[in-house]
């Protein structure tokens, strides 16, 4: 299972493992639609995705549209370089409020 869901009276926190890709998307976006918070702040830890691909990055964004309409906080935690890539190529960086991009990892 690619993402585990931990929700406390603080937070909900989403961890993602693995490949983030087109042949994962229906399971992970069923689980999350049925578990992820309409009240709590979304935490998204990124740190474990070894692959991800426009599939995988649609979820990001469904995750984050889902926090602007519900007006919750938002926050990419430790994204993996797979996932910063994907991020710098598709120009998301402030869509996700990424700050730090691979041109800022190489220096």
């Amino acid at each position: 299972m690619p993402v585990m869901i931990n929700t406390n009276e603080a937070r909900c926190a989403l961890t993602f493992s693995g490949e983030l890709n087109i042949y994962n998307v229906a399971e992970t976006l069923a689980q999350i639609k049925a578990e992820m918070s309409k009240t709590l702040p979304i935490y998204v830890d990124l740190s474990e995705v070894d692959e991800a691909d426009a599939a995988g990055l649609q979820i990001l964004m469904a995750i984050r549209l889902h926090t602007l309409s519900h007006g919750l906080a938002f926050q990419l935690e430790n994204p993996s370089e797979a996932v910063m890539a994907l991020i710098e190529l598709s120009d998301m960086a402030g869509f996700f409020g990424v700050t730090q991009v691979l041109t800022d990892i190489a220096a």
